[in-house]
């Protein structure tokens, strides 16, 4: 009877199960994507202070939520703050780091939990970087910001901020030390400016001036490593790896086949002056005594009173042949011996201005005493548009070969009206604006006791088209 009975159970039992299995029915549940492209429009860092974000959207229609989150990079999955809003179209995230990076982003929810896909709030069709303290930035922008504006064979132009603005007017009057050294250990000094104040300006549109310095006198092709320190407020940055270009070639002794190069200048000795093309202070020689014999400065904090060596604003030149007083002395020591000038040739680092308001300026090379006879020749060079206040000073440029020009002692022409003129060629420089480009010209059958002239362009003179950056000076038998 008992075993009669535990069959009868289990059968029920079995049968029961049978009955449940026999209703079940299986359902393949998705949830629908047909909202997954009507993501949010008009994503946007509304506002922001220290310590709190506000993102905003556009309302979609039929859309029952929004999800907003902020995140730690770009693609993450993890998001560091998420809330969800059912009637508002923007949401502030209070409490935050000031200096800490957020990326933002908004989800739509619809019915029958249907979604969108993720839109980002962007900067320059890019995810955007978000600072509290900054709002939206650049994806390469860092505390403290810091960069390397240009370098050439002789001279690294740095720009920095500790407050993450290229111009920070809070922070143009504070007092600054640079420091540039040999290895990466920082115990190689090579030279420092230590007391840096007053060379950085209020910026205006017009006139911008950032906090930037200009290095110059430097050994060609060498890594070197930048440190600037803000005294004001005892910051520091890092230390940064930056470098000098390699020298261009050098002339050989005696030019006569193609390729031979007759005669090159970069100017690399050029150490004074405010470098007005970046927009960067500068070093120069202040003082009349300064300029009787060439010197560059060099180690730590080398403010010399009786050499005048100091550091100065990106308005300051003179000029390299007869400049406050200038002698013989200086312009050799600069490798400027046998050049010559007409009106205003002026120092800037590692490069040379040429040029004066409304009046014209031309720079004479030495005679081609390298050829070995009459050659044809590419004069290749490099110039860039002189700026202020924001008027660019020069379209064209005039490039010439001359013969029978006399100098007085200081280098300036004495006989400008009985110079032989054997080839000229106009060069448009105007896409050289805020940098150096090059340039060249083929010049033919010129003598070896001929002159190139780089001339500011006599049609610019009335409308004040006449000064003009010049660099890397190269002449090559073609």
């Amino acid at each position: 009877m008992k075993i009669r009975n535990l069959l009868f159970n289990a059968l029920i039992t079995i049968g029961f199960l049978c009955l449940i299995q026999g209703c079940k029915k299986d359902y393949d549940v998705q949830i629908s994507d047909k909202h997954r492209s009507d993501i949010p429009q008009g994503v946007q860092l509304l506002d922001h202070t220290s310590k709190t974000l506000t993102v905003a959207w556009d309302y979609i229609d039929g859309a029952t939520s929004y999800v907003v989150q902020l995140l730690a990079t770009p693609d993450s999955e993890n998001p560091l703050y998420s809330y969800v809003t059912h009637t508002e179209d923007y949401y502030i995230f209070s409490n935050l780091e000031p200096r800490k990076s957020y990326y933002a982003r908004v989800r739509a929810n619809f019915a029958n939990s249907a979604t969108s896909d993720w839109s980002y709030v962007t900067l320059n069709d890019q995810t955007a970087k978000i600072i509290p303290i900054y709002g939206m930035v650049d994806q390469s922008f860092e505390i403290p910001y810091f960069k390397i504006i240009d370098s050439s064979s002789s001279t690294i132009t740095a720009e920095w901020s500790f407050t993450g603005f290229d111009n920070p007017d809070s922070e143009l009057g504070d007092t600054y030390a640079i420091y540039l050294y040999n290895d990466a250990e920082g115990k190689d000094l090579e030279i420092s400016w230590e007391e840096l104040s007053g060379l950085f300006a209020t910026s205006t549109s017009a006139s911008p001036k950032p906090l930037r310095f200009t290095f110059s006198g430097l050994t060609p092709d060498k890594n070197y490593y930048l440190k600037v320190v803000d005294k004001t407020t005892e910051q520091e940055s890092p230390l940064r790896k930056t470098g000098t270009t390699p020298a261009i070639a050098a002339a050989v002794t005696n030019a006569q086949k193609s390729g031979d190069i007759a005669l090159s200048q970069d100017f690399s000795k050029f150490v004074h002056g405010g470098d007005i093309l970046f927009k960067a202070a500068g070093y120069t020689v202040g003082s009349a005594a300064g300029r009787a014999s060439w010197s560059r400065a060099s180690g730590a904090n080398p403010v010399d009173e009786q050499l005048g060596q100091a550091p100065c604003n990106l308005t300051t030149e003179f000029n390299v042949f007869d400049g406050g007083n200038v002698t013989p002395e200086y312009t050799k020591g600069a490798g400027m011996e046998g050049w010559g000038k007409q009106g205003n040739t002026s120092t800037r680092p590692g490069y040379i201005k040429i040029g004066g308001s409304n009046a014209l300026a031309a720079l004479y090379t030495p005679e081609l005493s390298n050829l070995a006879a009459t050659s044809d020749l590419t004069v290749s060079f490099k110039a860039g548009v002189y700026n202020e206040g924001g008027i660019d000073y020069c379209d064209q440029i005039l490039v010439q070969a001359v013969r029978g020009a006399e100098f007085n002692a200081k280098g300036a022409i004495s006989n400008s009206d009985k110079v032989d003129v054997l080839a000229a060629e106009l060069v448009n420089i105007q896409e050289a604006k805020e940098g150096f480009k090059s340039f060249s010209v083929d010049l033919k059958n010129i003598p070896k006791d001929a002159r190139i002239v780089f001339s500011s362009d006599p049609a610019g003179v009335a409308g004040n088209k006449t000064r003009f950056l010049l660099d890397d000076v190269k002449v090559q038998i073609k």
